[in-house]
């Protein structure tokens, strides 16, 4: 068995119960974001001193931060007795949450938004953390914050930390993409993220691209890999309620798929990984009733395959019927 050694900026995810604030909070409206030590925030007296006091909290992001109604004189005592950090208006030190995990920064940059009047021009990535797996077959996540107002990100990797050629670029509508390794080739890869943003005129205007990130892919030393064939694939293919599905075969469980409205795939407009053979297309600029096209390329999880034949999408339902989407492995 191999190993495969990934380097990203994605914290682990931490596990921890909810505060459950009484249904009389509904009635205090949250005016502070509140920073307490992980062993401090789901002790009793801690929580009993809250009540006592009159604070309470109305949204968890474990294990650490939380958002609620703090009177203003508590500042001072939470932070002397149980090291705790009140911010009541916009929070600028973001790397300072990075250690916290993901539900951190998430919850600043909701927490910001009661604040910022224009979007910020580029994404933050959440961490700079390292992960290292040995599990055959796991995805690599890459994240980053939600910008206000963006309706898509664009997301580009690249072997060249100047992003003069690119491995991949695609449009996501959601703040995270997640990809597997064994697609890729060993080695150093560069990323970054530029939300698009829709103006008070309605317009889209792309924005700046975020600081590039880096991750590492090492697969290691393997017996060589059995050929996966290209996926076999209709010419035409139909979207339903927004997902585009495609023929399962058994002895693949991974996909990569490219959508582009150019047959040469110069510039998809999406490139994207799944363990599913169906991908939900919000996000992307298509146009009702225009061909589009398709291709995937299979793997069994240890090896990439090649690339199907290119078929033809269409916004609008093919008289077939329903495309069979398989299930999630």
């Amino acid at each position: 068995m191999r190993d495969a050694i990934f380097r990203f900026c994605a914290p682990a995810a931490l596990a921890a119960a909810l505060f459950c604030a009484p249904a009389a909070a509904a009635d205090a409206p949250a005016n502070a974001l509140l920073v307490v030590p992980s062993e401090t925030a789901f002790d009793s007296k801690f929580q009993d001193f809250l009540d006592k006091k009159g604070a309470k909290l109305l949204e968890s992001h474990p294990p650490s931060v939380f958002v609620g109604h703090i009177p203003r004189e508590l500042d001072k005592e939470l932070e002397e007795k149980y090291g705790a950090k009140v911010y009541r208006e916009k929070v600028d030190d973001w790397a300072s949450f990075a250690r916290y995990g993901e539900k951190a920064v998430f919850a600043v940059n909701s927490w910001n938004k009661r604040f910022v009047e224009d979007p910020p021009e580029a994404p933050l990535v959440v961490s700079t953390k390292v992960q290292r797996t040995s599990r055959r077959g796991g995805g690599l996540k890459l994240a980053w914050n939600e910008v206000m107002k963006a309706g898509a990100y664009r997301l580009q990797i690249s072997g060249r930390e100047d992003f003069s050629e690119l491995y991949l670029e695609t449009l996501l509508s959601k703040n995270q993409y997640t990809l597997y390794p064994f697609f890729l080739a060993d080695g150093v890869y560069y990323w970054r993220v530029a939300p698009l943003v829709r103006l008070n005129t309605g317009e889209v205007s792309e924005q700046s691209f975020s600081a590039a990130y880096t991750f590492a892919v090492s697969n290691g030393a393997a017996a060589p890999a059995r050929k996966n064939p290209a996926p076999p694939v209709p010419g035409r293919l139909g979207v339903r309620k927004g997902v585009l599905a495609w023929p399962n075969p058994s002895d693949l469980k991974y996909y990569r798929l490219q959508i582009s409205d150019r047959e040469s795939f110069e510039a998809p407009l999406a490139d994207v990984f799944t363990d599913t053979c169906s991908y939900r297309m919000s996000g992307l600029p298509l146009e009702s009733g225009r061909l589009y096209y398709m291709r995937v390329m299979g793997s069994d999880g240890k090896a990439p395959g090649t690339w199907s034949a290119p078929a033809q999408v269409s916004t609008e339902l093919p008289p077939a019927g329903k495309p069979r989407r398989n299930k999630k492995r």
